[in-house]
C-alpha cells in the first residue's frame, strides 16, 4: 500500500516538473519543494508533419505516461533535463519514431543515467543529463540522431529556433499527444535576464527564446530539444513561468555544455 501511495505521488510531481517563462507578473504558486518550478510544453504551436523531428523522443514511466521530452544524440544516449530523472531509470522508457508518444514507432529501457552534479545549484542551474538505453537505438527514416551545437556558438539575436514537444496547450492542461512545434525567436542574455522575474535562476548556461504572450513552453516539453535552422540542437528544455503569459523561455545551453555531454558519453564520465 505505501508502496502505491508513493508511485501516486511521483505520477502528480511528474506531470507538474516541466518548465516555461515569458515577459509581464504573475503570481508565484507553491509546489513540492517550495515554489512551482517554472513549466514548459508548447503553447501556441501547430502539429508537426510526418517526419519532423525524427530526433525527439517522449520519456516515458513505464506505467504509460508522457513524463518529459529528449533528443537522441547517439545510438546510445539521449539528452535531456536534469529535473526530468525525478523517476527512478527502473520506471523510465524512451520512445521514438513517432509524432504520437501514445504509438510508438519503438520503445527502449533505460538501463543508466547521467545528470550534472551541480544540478539546481544554484536553483535552476545546470539542469542537464542524459541517458542511456538498454539497447542501441535503431535508426531510420522516423529516428535519427542530432548534432551538437558547437563549443562557443550562439545563435544570433532574432534567430528562428523551433521547439518541439508533447507538452500541454495551456496552463495545467492535458498533455498533447501529437507532436507540437512552434518557431520562437533567440534573444541575447542581457535581454533575457532584464525580462525574466528572477534573474538570479539564470546563468551564463542558458540560451533564452521570447516571440510573443501566447506562444511557448509549458507542463510536459522539459528537456525536449530547440534546434536552430541548420538542424542543431542548441536548447534543451530547461524553465520558465507556465505557460507561455508573456516571459522569456529558458533553455539549458548545448553549446556551453558541450564538453561536459561529450564527456558522459565516455566511460570516463562520471556523474551524480
Amino acid at each position: 500500500m505505501k508502496f502505491l501511495v508513493v508511485i501516486s505521488v511521483l505520477v502528480i510531481l511528474t506531470q507538474c516538473s516541466a518548465k516555461n517563462i515569458k515577459i509581464p507578473l504573475r503570481h508565484q504558486l507553491n509546489h513540492h519543494l517550495g515554489y512551482v518550478k517554472p513549466e514548459t510544453r508548447v503553447v501556441g504551436g501547430v502539429d508537426s508533419p510526418t517526419g519532423f523531428a525524427p530526433y525527439q523522443v517522449s520519456i516515458m514511466n513505464t506505467f504509460g505516461e508522457h513524463v518529459c521530452g529528449g533528443s537522441i544524440i547517439n545510438e546510445e544516449w539521449v539528452l535531456t533535463a536534469a529535473h526530468c530523472m525525478e523517476w527512478p531509470i527502473q520506471y523510465l522508457k524512451v520512445i521514438t519514431g513517432t509524432l504520437d508518444f501514445t504509438n510508438p514507432g519503438a520503445e527502449y529501457l533505460v538501463d543508466k543515467s547521467k545528470v550534472h552534479c551541480s544540478h539546481d545549484k544554484p536553483a535552476y542551474h545546470n539542469d542537464i543529463a542524459l541517458i542511456h538505453t538498454a539497447k542501441p537505438i535503431v535508426f531510420d527514416a522516423l529516428t535519427q540522431p542530432i548534432r551538437l551545437a558547437r563549443k562557443g556558438s550562439l545563435p544570433k539575436a532574432g534567430d528562428k529556433l523551433t521547439l518541439t514537444g508533447w507538452g500541454s496547450t495551456k496552463t495545467w492542461g492535458r498533455y498533447s499527444t501529437q507532436l507540437q512545434k512552434i518557431e520562437l525567436n533567440y534573444i541575447e542574455h542581457d535581454t533575457c535576464e532584464s525580462s525574466v522575474r528572477n534573474a538570479n535562476w539564470l546563468g551564463e548556461g542558458h540560451v533564452c527564446t521570447f516571440t510573443h504572450e501566447g506562444e511557448g513552453s509549458c507542463h510536459g516539453d522539459s528537456g525536449g530539444p530547440l534546434v536552430d535552422a541548420n538542424q542543431t540542437l542548441v536548447g534543451v528544455v530547461n524553465w520558465g513561468e507556465a505557460c507561455a503569459i508573456g516571459y522569456p523561455d529558458v533553455f539549458g545551453s548545448v553549446a556551453y555544455y558541450h564538453d561536459w555531454i561529450e564527456e558522459m558519453m565516455t566511460d570516463a564520465g562520471t556523474a551524480c
